[in-house]
């Protein structure tokens, strides 16, 4: 070695390739060519020793790029042919999903129109049973669509909502009434009024002036925002009640007298007449009918008075705003509705309390106290719409929208009504007014805390039992309230039971409740009032 010459080098022995590697090696060659410009893949056979790299003769290089470039011509060709049969399969799905969009289509507007014969069919046949029920007595007309929903087996509550669009009584008086030629005052068209009223029924003296105040204010009904109930009622039938009504029916605006009434009822009817509502024999109509309260409540608010219902695959709203007189024997109303009733209680009359006798038959005193009442609405309405008349103390929320047109009213009218509608309207709204559970213990409690700062649970019940015939020595019917009904019913002023005295040991510790739990309570729920002072003027005129 050490003879060798430094400046020689050694060459690396050459790895023997394989056949099956340069076939890999000749084919990617031969690919690449392929791809190329035929000038530049002659240029690389011709100049380049491509051939030769490989052990091939020119030629063969030439003759294998030239197939090569065929068989990619040709797939080309064929893939071409593909893409335009595979287009030609989908323009062809696509005509054959249309053609079966079309048939389907088609059938459907076929079963659509036989399904529009049939209705059409049912349609008649319904028109020709209402026919038929409307010629019955009213009191028939629930019993004979219950039988025509199961022989037709067709929903009751759609029969009667469609019975109701078809059945609207042509009985409400429509003819136009001329307005008084000249204009009418309003404290000589109150009393005018109350004659009329008192002609026919006994009736006190401020339940007299709420129900003619209220009568007025169904004639400028449409500047009102809310819309109270006058609702007659009586402890025992023969009473005057339908009377009542009945002369009501000759004062008010668009009477419509009705009984036994459904919410499908009162929507229609009142979105399509316009009238001034007449509810009578409603002794237990609001506890069968759930659903009459749920429209009666909503007519109560102009903006809320809509009832939405799909009319033939149409949706309609149904304006039940309007004024509304209910008669009924007690007061089987739910505390939502009568919370926006005012309630005029009757009694029977004494045998020295005498009345005319009244036909329920229209004649020129009705007549032309509705002229004078429509000449009076024309001239009041627009002063009426803004009124802002001051409320006598306590009154708030409900109690002070069912009153706030009729004491505007009485004091446009002037002299005597300002002050005996206020008292009026104390009267009825508090004579009613019975307040909850919950509400009766908040004001047992205020006096207990009046000089104490807190009290143990123990302790304020026995405090409350003390009274032996209080309410709460017998809570129920099951003896003395306990400490756990009275948290139960503070707990909806979210007053909750207080740790007053810890121990170490929970179990031991004194609850109880403190006098700061209740101030925001007693302020909210039990304000102080002072009511106005009330006078008897029973028989006395106004």
């Amino acid at each position: 070695m050490s003879g060798d010459d430094p400046k020689k080098i050694v060459e690396f022995p050459k790895a023997e390739v394989s056949p099956e590697e340069r076939a890999r090696r000749l084919k990617i060659e031969v690919d690449r060519l392929a791809n190329l410009p035929v000038v530049e893949w002659m240029y690389y056979l011709s100049d380049g020793g491509v051939a030769e790299k490989h052990g091939l003769s020119r030629a063969s290089m030439k003759t294998m790029v030239e197939a090569t470039i065929r068989a990619n011509e040709k797939k080309a060709r064929e893939d071409k042919a593909e893409d335009r049969q595979r287009i030609r399969r989908v323009e062809k799905d696509k005509v054959t999903a249309q053609r079966e969009l079309a048939r389907e289509q088609a059938k459907q507007k076929r079963e659509q129109e036989q399904a529009d014969k049939e209705a059409e069919r049912k349609r008649k046949e319904r028109k020709k049973a209402f026919e038929a029920i409307a010629k019955l007595p009213l009191l028939a007309h629930e019993a004979r669509l219950a039988e025509l929903a199961k022989r037709s087996g067709e929903d009751l509550d759609f029969l009667r909502d469609e019975f109701a669009a078809y059945y609207v009584p042509a009985d409400m008086d429509t003819k136009p009434i001329e307005p008084w030629d000249q204009p009418v005052d309003t404290h000589a068209l109150l009393l005018e009024l109350m004659a009329q009223l008192r002609r026919y029924v006994v009736v006190q003296d401020d339940v007299a002036i709420a129900i003619t105040l209220w009568l007025l204010f169904s004639w400028v009904h449409e500047v009102a925002v809310h819309s109270p109930l006058l609702i007659a009622t009586s402890a025992e039938p023969d009473s005057g009640k339908s009377t009542l009504l009945g002369v009501l029916s000759f004062l008010v605006p668009r009477a419509y007298s009705a009984v036994e009434l459904t919410g499908a009822n009162i929507y229609r009817i009142v979105d399509l007449k316009k009238p001034t509502l007449l509810i009578d024999e409603a002794d237990q109509l609001f506890r069968r009918k759930a659903a009459l309260a749920g429209v009666v409540n909503a007519g109560w608010t102009r903006s809320s008075a809509r009832i939405p219902r799909m009319m033939h695959g149409v949706m309609h709203e149904f304006d039940v705003f309007c004024p509304k007189v209910i008669g009924m024997l007690g007061l089987n109303l739910p505390g939502t509705t009568a919370s926006r009733a005012i309630v005029c209680r009757l009694w029977p009359k004494l045998p020295s309390e005498q009345v005319a006798d009244f036909r329920h038959v229209d004649d020129d005193d009705f007549t032309a106290l509705r002229r004078k009442a429509l000449r009076w609405a024309a001239d009041s309405a627009a002063a009426l719409r803004d009124a802002d008349p001051i409320m006598p103390s306590g009154f708030g929320n409900r109690v002070a929208a069912n009153w706030r047109l009729l004491l505007a009213i009485a004091d446009v009218a002037g002299g005597p009504w300002p002050k005996r509608a206020r008292a009026a309207a104390v009267k009825l709204s508090h004579k009613r007014h019975q307040p909850s559970e919950r509400l009766r213990l908040l004001a047992a409690l205020r006096p207990l805390f009046a000089t104490r700062e807190q009290i143990t649970s123990a302790e304020l019940v026995e405090l409350l039992v003390a009274d032996a015939d209080g309410e709460w020595a017998e809570f129920h019917g099951r003896g003395p309230i306990t400490q756990r009904q009275v948290a139960a019913l503070l707990a909806g002023f979210e007053i909750f039971p207080a740790v007053l005295h810890p121990t170490k040991r929970a179990s031991l510790s004194r609850r109880g409740y403190r006098r700061s739990q209740f101030d925001d309570a007693f302020a909210r729920f039990l304000p102080q009032q002072s009511e106005p002072k009330q006078s008897e003027h029973s028989n006395t005129e106004v």
